[in-house]
């Protein structure tokens, strides 16, 4: 099948899926999503101008980063189907020389179960006790995150999608620390910093020299792993004020200033394998 047809319909799931979950008629009324809460009183005639604005850019913020964990998962799961799928000339004639089928559910099947992944943690530097410790505490942080997400719909409290969505990944995060949390992504192969695709004209990017394929490691002094990353960073401190940005192209570290607020880019595709 052809890639790009498959990526495509990956596309389109998550978003219907994201559609549907906004929009489900099997949600109860008085549990109506954050976002939509949020511009329901942006334009309320009655609530105040301040209230008005700040829940407008509350929703605007919000809608923004559920996009962007969106894409990152699209990202993820078509660089899975690139390493799964063989090559567009390969036949699809099974062959003495080639594996079959069952073979290669096999090694999927064996490439993605507790050993499968400690086993890549190991050749990423990670001693195989920290290796195994890991795996099972992935598992643990998610199973709570999806515990949490249940226990506060069955209350019927409002959830938040994107902190419900994130909970486990940024729990691993600050129990392994930065260095360790880069590596574990590497041995995923999943972005360790926001690879830039595209830089919108007369932005804060291009002003300040940003340029596709540029790597942005750290804002403000704060390492970054994905594009939400870098949109909470920009939304941390002062507006406007200058900070300063690491980024790398072509090997090469450098460090550019810009004002706090959008940058002005597109994520990119770039994975560390």
């Amino acid at each position: 099948m052809n890639r790009i047809f498959i990526v495509t319909l990956i596309s389109l799931a998550v978003g219907f899926a994201a559609a549907s979950w906004i929009a489900s008629p099997d949600a109860p009324s008085d549990r109506q999503p954050i976002e939509t809460r949020a511009v329901s009183a942006a334009f309320d005639s009655g609530a105040p101008l301040e209230q008005r604005i700040h829940a407008l850019e509350q929703a605007v913020s919000e809608e923004r980063q559920a996009r962007q964990l969106l894409q990152e998962e699209v990202f993820i799961l078509t660089s899975e189907l690139e390493r799964l799928a063989p090559p567009l000339a390969e036949p699809q004639v099974e062959t003495p020389g080639n594996a079959s089928e069952q073979e290669r559910r096999a090694a999927f099947r064996r490439r993605n179960s507790a050993g499968g992944r400690a086993a890549r943690l190991v050749a990423a530097g990670f001693q195989p006790g920290e290796a195994e410790w890991i795996v099972q505490r992935e598992s643990e942080l998610q199973m709570e995150a999806l515990q949490a997400r249940y226990d506060a719909e069955r209350d019927g409290e409002p959830v938040d999608f994107l902190q419900n969505r994130t909970a486990a990944a940024i729990n691993l995060r600050a129990e392994l620390g930065d260095e360790d949390y880069a590596r574990y992504l590497q041995a995923s192969g999943r972005p360790t910093s926001v690879a830039i695709s595209n830089v919108l004209e007369n932005s804060p990017a291009q002003r300040a020299g940003l340029q596709p394929g540029d790597q942005i490691l750290r804002y403000d002094g704060q390492r970054l792993f994905s594009m939400s990353d870098l949109t909470q960073q920009t939304m941390q401190g002062e507006a406007g004020v200058n900070v300063a940005v690491d980024i790398m192209r072509d090997g090469i570290p450098m460090q550019v200033v810009l004002p706090r607020g959008p940058v002005g880019i597109s994520g990119g595709r770039r994975f560390n394998r």
